[in-house]
């Protein structure tokens, strides 16, 4: 069973599918399961979900243990386009953009690349944005300066900001203390920032502009992170694996859907109780959060 936490570490009251929560102030979300996706399943176990719009249509591009990218209407529920055959092992990131005026998405995996897509045609573009020596475990995309990049992590080496146009490193957001599993990225009073979870209990957010750090926070280590707009408010969304105080760090029992307000220490909602087990999440453009779990792709919408 999951629960979900507020932003200041306490457990928040949970609603019923359909039903509001308690939390006075609080956003409060519902879990839409008529927009579940069930053949999500054919990518094995999703690792990394993404939402962008293809043609007009909201889709969500998923990331699985099986090696592969698709891409899903999120409307009809259906996959689209030609299945991306990406990698021999597993494929653990995926991240949305524009690039040149056409939908691309980058993908991350266990090979130690990080490769670029035309979404319209599910061809790659150009040559590997990463070829590293080490898992890259992480991928996120942003539009400094009007310049979109990918900013992305490996198991052994730097956080890194690319250039998708040319593939060019721009910088490095340096300050974690060992791996970094989740990076997300959105807009924080009128600057693109990129939010950082990383195996030393910090999150942290970084000026995409400077690849300069803002703030830190302590937080369990998440298995998954997305950052967007709810009610206009830049919020990230952390997946973490929970443990039961007192008991050590190995000893996980649960998994916690935390939302976090980036413009401040107040809880900026609850997500209601749900089967995330799979550890893959995304909020999507138009407000909702995608979260996969073994049934398919939920869609939380907010309430």
């Amino acid at each position: 069973m999951s629960h979900i936490e507020q932003s200041d570490g306490f457990p928040a009251p949970v609603a019923p599918a359909g039903q509001t929560g308690e939390s006075t102030g609080a956003a409060r979300w519902r879990t839409d399961w008529d927009s579940k996706i069930e053949p999500v399943s054919g990518n094995g176990w999703v690792n990394a979900v993404a939402s962008t719009v293809l043609d007009g249509r909201a889709v969500a591009v998923t990331a699985g243990g099986d090696g592969t990218a698709r891409v899903w209407d999120l409307a009809a529920g259906e996959q689209i386009g030609q299945m991306l055959e990406l990698y021999r092992g597993p494929v653990n990131a995926v991240a949305a953009t524009v690039l040149n005026g056409r939908p691309v998405a980058v993908t991350a995996g266990d090979d130690g690349t990080a490769r670029l897509w035309d979404l319209a045609t599910c061809e790659q573009i150009g040559d590997h944005l990463v070829s590293a020596y080490s898992d890259v475990w992480a991928v996120a995309t942003a539009v400094p300066d009007g310049r979109p990049v990918a900013v992305t992590s490996e198991a052994e080496g730097p956080l890194q900001v690319i250039d998708l146009a040319d593939g060019r490193p721009l910088g490095e957001l340096t300050g974690h203390d060992g791996p970094v599993p989740a990076v997300a990225t959105t807009v924080l009073d009128g600057r693109p920032i990129a939010v950082t979870a990383g195996a030393d209990d910090t999150m942290r957010v970084w000026d995409l502009t400077t690849c300069e750090q803002l703030c830190s926070r302590p937080t369990t280590e998440p298995s998954a992170m997305s950052a967007g707009l709810e009610d206009g408010r830049p919020v990230a969304v952390t997946l973490a694996q929970a443990v039961l105080a007192d008991a050590p760090r190995h000893d996980i029992t649960d998994h916690v859907l935390r939302v976090w307000d980036l413009t401040g220490r107040e809880p900026a909602g609850q997500v209601v109780d749900g089967p995330w087990s799979s550890g893959a999440q995304a909020l999507t453009p138009r407000g909702r959060l995608l979260v996969s779990s073994c049934a398919g792709l939920a869609a939380l919408t907010h309430h």
